[in-house]
């Protein structure tokens, strides 16, 4: 930085960048695909400054839907591309993105927003702020990964059979495609036009950044499962880490990574999760607006311990972060996916009433 520009050290990122991706390609496509879309989704976010933890928090705080309203534009724009792509497949991908509505969905939802409220970001925002130089965040990172370990030493018996007792709800599946699209629409457009009444705004307009975002947002999402077969995630990384993690220390790591495909996912998942930090530190320097943010304060450091465990806790329990259990199941016309964002919101108030009693 001291000799180089913050435009000329993002020109060189952008670089170094698409040689990672070239170096990728001599693995794998699939692996080039990965690295490329979180520098996709990183810059996207961090241009647009769309936020789940803003769409949650600010129309509590200040009346405001914008941010919530990108989200559900981006939200509709995905679930045409995915609608078009498990109609044309004859059934191949009906279940992508579709999840049981069960008690560990809407408790780990609940127990989610509570912790990105504490912690002031989510599972794909933590990355985003960490390229940014939101130092704290990278401790946030740690606790949530932490935190999904703990889910998943009990999850296979305390939550896995309440998970499979319950039912998955798949719009077009059990109402049909014409009747069950109109009742995915009519739930967001219910959403959006309370959205519209709640915003104390005299004439609620879409900001313009962020509704390019929302643009951007969903047409990628649907990219992403064009070309990789598989939906966005950030939080599907977690269990990667923490598998390979505890298998490794066990000797047991090459039985856990037992085939390539495995190998592929758990490599690829966390590349798409360095790109959207990666992505964002462009996006900022390409700005000039990159600033190192040191800790504070010992206060900021134990909302970020508090609040990463339970975003981890409630993410591996819910099947799902934000991205996954959120965005991605509600643009693949499942209910789970609706039911996850009131459970978060529900946390999400209960983690601001927190925040002003106890900081």
């Amino acid at each position: 930085m001291k000799f180089l520009t913050q435009k000329s050290t993002a020109f060189l990122l952008l670089v170094l960048s698409a040689a990672t991706g070239l170096l990728l390609l001599t693995f794998s496509h699939n692996l080039m695909y990965y690295w490329l879309f979180g520098l996709g989704f990183g810059i996207i976010l961090q241009r647009s400054h769309v936020c789940f933890v803003s769409a949650a928090s600010d129309p509590i705080l200040s009346q405001s839907t914008d941010q919530f309203r990108s989200i559900l534009i981006a939200i509709l724009i995905a679930s045409f591309g995915i609608s078009a792509i498990k109609y044309l497949s004859g059934g191949m991908y009906d279940t992508l993105g579709v999840a049981a509505v069960s008690i560990p969905l809407v408790l780990g939802a609940f127990i989610f927003g509570i912790g990105m409220e504490l912690a002031g970001c989510c599972c794909s925002g933590m990355f985003i702020r960490m390229g940014e130089g939101y130092s704290v965040h990278f401790i946030t990172f740690i606790f949530v990964v932490l935190g999904y370990t703990l889910g998943n030493t009990h999850y296979d018996q305390l939550w896995a059979p309440l998970v499979q007792q319950s039912p998955s709800i798949f719009f077009p599946e059990r109402f049909g495609w014409g009747l069950g699209v109109g009742i995915h629409i009519a739930i967001l457009m219910t959403f959006y036009i309370i959205a519209v009444k709640r915003d104390t705004q005299p004439a609620a307009n879409e900001n313009t950044a962020y509704l390019k975002g929302a643009i951007c947002l969903g047409i990628l999402s649907v990219i992403h499962i064009i070309l990789l077969k598989s939906q966005w995630s950030v939080s599907g990384a977690f269990y990667w880490i923490e598998g390979c993690t505890k298998n490794l220390f066990t000797g047991t790591i090459k039985d856990f990574l037992n085939c390539k495909a495995s190998i592929e996912v758990a490599a690829g998942s966390n590349l798409r999760n360095l790109g959207l930090l990666v992505g964002s530190l462009i996006s900022v320097l390409f700005s000039s607006q990159f600033n190192f943010r040191k800790i504070h304060s010992r206060q900021q450091v134990i909302k970020s311990v508090i609040g990463g465990s339970l975003m981890g806790y409630g993410a591996c329990i819910a099947g799902g972060c934000n991205i996954t259990a959120f965005f991605m199941a509600t643009a693949s016309l499942s209910l789970s996916g609706w039911v996850f964002m009131i459970a978060l919101f529900g946390g999400a108030f209960v983690g601001i009433k927190l925040l002003y009693k106890f900081v």
